[in-house]
């Protein structure tokens, strides 16, 4: 459940960035597709600026949360919210996340499905256990369905856990330091153990369901293979 904290950053955030784009009711069909949250450099500047003075004073946590996301912006970075992106994008054929997301030295990707249309995406710990540190977990009614149930039961969700393989951060892209505090998120066809990743972008994580695009990449044919491997 959001915390009011939470619910005060997207609010605040919302109201800032309102009509920067444009709503559709269509599908979104790739990640070059998905909307984004931009503002030219100099003004994203002044703004960050602004903040940084606010909270030499104040403590508020959306205050940072705003400071850092006109930060990226000032670097000339593009912004997006995980939680519009996943309801925009919707689900595949099967009904499973038409998108994945995890830290990106995760080797595996797994999204377990909560009610009312929510879910959490994690990685894969012992046991294939879902490891919940740094996870990206979506609000109820993030995706428009009801989960289907086991045969007989109105409580327990059918394969309530999918896994998938995570993409290889290219060198060119290769961050400094640990990769634990990076993302990727790219597009899969199916949940499989071995999926074909699209277009992955790698991201950096401003607030629980902002992110700053760092990067785009192709997945290779020896990347797909050290993928398969466990990378």
């Amino acid at each position: 459940m959001e915390t009011e904290t939470n619910k005060e950053i997207e609010e605040t955030i919302e109201e800032v960035f309102e009509g920067d784009e444009e709503e559709s009711d269509e599908p979104k069909e790739t990640l070059q597709e998905i909307s984004k949250i931009k503002m030219p450099k100099e003004q994203a500047k002044e703004e960050w600026k602004k903040y940084c003075d606010v909270l030499k004073r104040r403590k508020e946590k959306f205050l940072k949360v705003m400071k850092d996301a006109y930060y990226q912006m000032k670097e000339g970075k593009e912004l997006i919210d995980i939680y519009k992106i996943m309801s925009e994008v919707g689900l595949n054929e099967n009904n499973l996340p038409k998108l994945a997301i995890v830290r990106a030295d995760a080797k595996e990707c797994i999204f377990e499905k909560k009610d009312a249309g929510a879910g959490i995406f994690g990685f894969s710990s012992r046991y294939n256990q879902i490891n919940y540190k740094d996870a990206v977990e979506l609000p109820q009614n993030t995706f428009k369905i009801h989960w289907e149930r086991v045969e007989n039961s109105s409580w327990n969700i059918k394969e309530k856990s999918v896994k998938t393989r995570v993409p290889i951060v290219p060198i060119e892209l290769m961050p400094e330091g640990d990769l634990s505090g990076y993302y990727i998120l790219w597009e899969t066809n199916n949940w499989q153990p071995i999926p074909e990743a699209r277009d992955p972008l790698l991201l950096k994580r401003i607030s629980e369901n902002l992110f700053a695009i760092l990067g785009s990449w192709d997945v290779t044919e020896l990347e797909q293979s050290i993928i398969r491997g466990g990378k």
